[in-house]
């Protein structure tokens, strides 16, 4: 679920009744969505292990059934780590699960409103060349981040095990027995650590794009993107049309060498202010932009037009799409949740020495590997249970969707989860990321119906087709 719209509730003084006295909850409307849904602000402690500790707000959005009496809610977990969760209200206001389940959006901690882990390192209108260079490029400058953020949080109770349990205290406070749960990307992971605290209470899971426990974050980035790359590069030769016109990896190599040798200079429009910027087109920046165009199956479909463009000497229209959605990128996410949850879980758990064979060969090269490992390496840890990484085994009905194209979360760590998962269903899709269909809105339709992934109908799975390439500038 990636949906950019910034959700501010306006309460409003009609209160409607709360699913429990524990959080009340207000009628309130919500940016892009038409009717009045539920709003409230649900208080934690910072730190479970302290008396009369720190409270943190985290935003709540309770979408309601339009059905009573509902069945089991949706609990949907946001992707990042860094989104707020009431960010994706608009993509669930008209959806089919609202037909028979409320939607239950709550910020993970340190995303949303008044809890928030802002990190003003990295792009800004001041210096635009930092959007386009990977997460972290220069680590250690995350220093001051550090400094900024303990000032009034404790960066070491920003863990995915510390906001599942602010999920399940939620549920409780909501008057909530069972729950559905729904995750996207980094929210797969969320899902997955629930799952393994608090089965009892998840009648069923859908996780798309799975990130499972033993994924190590930026160490499989650039493999990651290598084989999503490489995918679409055959699908390329294979395409008649897209084979007479274009050569994708040829032309990567070629714009990487120049790179390396010497940056390019090239002057775009910013999307938000329209001022033009000028950047200069490293190799490690053209990179990052790739592999991030590569999570749209719909933009990576102009991919071989871009590099075909910047090979002959035209690098605007690439710079112009990796600027903006790198841009998008990081002011969508509260990169210091983002560094709290991955310096503890994954960064924490990789060797130095497992950089280069990881990297070796892979268009994205060690950058954003060795900047994200340099960034935490002073920052705040979590600390990890001994059986962090220890098998185990849930028995709860789990969909897992996984994009053949995928630039970050591969079909192999499907199969990863699925060993600890065994009354789980793994379906692969010819998308990308996060991928949508009709088609995979019914496959998840029927699973949500009947409560179980046998004798689900997924055959429109081999009639699902990718957008045509893109073979000219439009």
């Amino acid at each position: 679920m990636r949906i950019r719209h910034l959700i501010l509730p306006i309460m409003m003084s009609l209160s409607a009744a709360p699913a429990s006295a524990g959080l009340p909850l207000t009628s309130c409307h919500v940016p892009y969505v038409k009717e009045a849904v539920l709003c409230g602000t649900f208080r934690v402690p910072e730190n479970r292990s302290l008396s009369g500790g720190r409270q943190i707000p985290l935003q709540v959005v309770v979408l309601p059934a339009r059905k009573k009496p509902a069945k089991e809610p949706v609990f949907f977990f946001a992707g990042g780590p860094g989104q707020p969760a009431t960010e994706t209200a608009p993509g669930f206001a008209d959806s089919w699960i609202r037909e028979e389940h409320d939607v239950v959006l709550l910020d993970q901690r340190g995303t949303g409103k008044g809890n928030r882990l802002d990190c003003l390192v990295g792009g800004s209108e001041a210096n635009p060349q930092d959007y386009i260079e990977p997460l972290f490029f220069h680590g250690t400058r995350y220093d001051t981040c550090v400094k900024a953020l303990s000032k009034n949080a404790d960066l070491t109770q920003y863990t995915t095990a510390a906001s599942m349990r602010d999920a399940d205290d939620l549920r409780q406070a909501l008057g909530y027995d069972k729950i559905d749960v729904y995750g996207g990307s980094y929210g797969t992971r969320a899902g997955i650590v629930y799952l393994r605290m608090f089965s009892k209470n998840v009648r069923l899971a859908v996780l798309s794009g799975i990130d499972p426990i033993s994924d190590r974050g930026p160490l499989n980035h650039a493999s990651a993107a290598q084989q999503a790359f490489d995918t679409l590069a055959e699908q390329c030769a294979a395409d008649a049309s897209c084979h007479q016109a274009f050569d994708p990896k040829t032309d990567l190599a070629a714009i990487l060498a120049q790179l390396r040798k010497s940056p390019v200079p090239v002057t775009i429009k910013n999307p938000q202010t329209s001022k033009p910027v000028t950047l200069h087109m490293t190799a490690s920046a053209f990179g990052d932009g790739l592999r991030v165009m590569l999570y749209d199956e719909g933009m990576g479909r102009s991919v071989p037009l871009l590099l075909h463009a910047a090979r002959a000497g035209d690098f605007a229209p690439f710079a112009e799409v990796a600027f903006a959605h790198s841009m998008d990128l990081q002011q969508d996410v509260a990169m210091g949740l983002l560094l709290s949850v991955s310096c503890t879980e994954d960064v924490s758990r990789i060797r130095p020495e497992e950089v280069a064979p990881a990297t070796a060969g892979k268009f994205i090269g060690d950058y954003r590997v060795r900047g994200q490992m340099a960034a935490c390496a002073s920052w705040p840890k979590g600390v990890l249970p001994k059986d962090y990484e220890a098998p185990f085994t849930v028995n709860t009905p789990v969909l897992l969707v996984s994009g053949k194209l995928d630039p970050v979360t591969p079909a192999k760590w499907s199969e990863d989860a699925a060993r600890y998962l065994p009354n789980s269903l793994s379906i692969l899709v010819p998308g990308a990321h996060v991928s949508d269909s009709a088609c995979l809105d019914s496959i998840m339709k029927q699973f949500v119906q009947s409560g179980s992934g046998k004798g689900l109908d997924t055959s429109c799975i081999a009639q699902m087709k990718l957008p045509p390439f893109v073979l000219k500038k439009s």
